[in-house]
């Protein structure tokens, strides 16, 4: 028996020939030519003493970082957070987050908990960085590292940061 009569008697067998060969046109495999890697994260850290105009900066170690603010008045007396550098997560070259758990700080109830140190724009002499807050501006404080991964992203800079604010540091 010919193909042409057995598929002209079984019009079914014919419809399901057809279905799997459409089917693997598109599970074929992807030739871009010039594809995308996946940003790889090196667990970049801008290491350095990192200082503004205005006093206030960041001393930073492989392992640690600590945040000061210049002294303002004696209502305001500045602020000064010293953390170990749970983990640093690259978004693209030159940005990122620094996961931060607090070792010591001149606000009370912060010790142990997470914050965000966001970054971008690093080169060896300058950098923004930024404290994560919110829209009232206090210090968002997380008390995990696994609540901490997934609240300082990517997708938040935007509500975490705002980068007009900042004039950056300098070493």
């Amino acid at each position: 028996m010919s193909l042409f009569r057995f598929f002209a008697r079984k019009p079914f067998a014919l419809v399901v020939l057809f279905c799997l060969s459409t089917g693997l046109l598109f599970t074929g495999c992807n030739h871009d030519p010039n594809p995308v890697p996946e940003p790889k994260d090196a667990g970049f850290i801008p290491l350095g003493e990192w200082a503004d105009d205005y006093g206030s900066g960041y001393n930073i170690t492989a392992s640690s970082l600590e945040y000061y603010t210049a002294y303002y008045s004696e209502e305001y007396p500045g602020e000064n957070i010293k953390g170990a550098i749970s983990e640093a997560i690259d978004f693209s070259p030159g940005a990122g987050v620094l996961l931060v758990q607090i070792t010591e700080s001149t606000a009370p109830g912060q010790e142990g908990k997470f914050i965000g140190v966001y970054y971008k724009d690093y080169t060896a002499s300058h950098i923004l960085l930024a404290n994560a807050i919110d829209k009232s501006y206090a210090l968002i404080l997380m008390n995990t590292l696994t609540e901490a991964k997934n609240t300082f992203t990517v997708d938040n800079v935007g509500t975490h940061v705002d980068w007009s604010m900042q004039s950056g540091y300098n070493k």
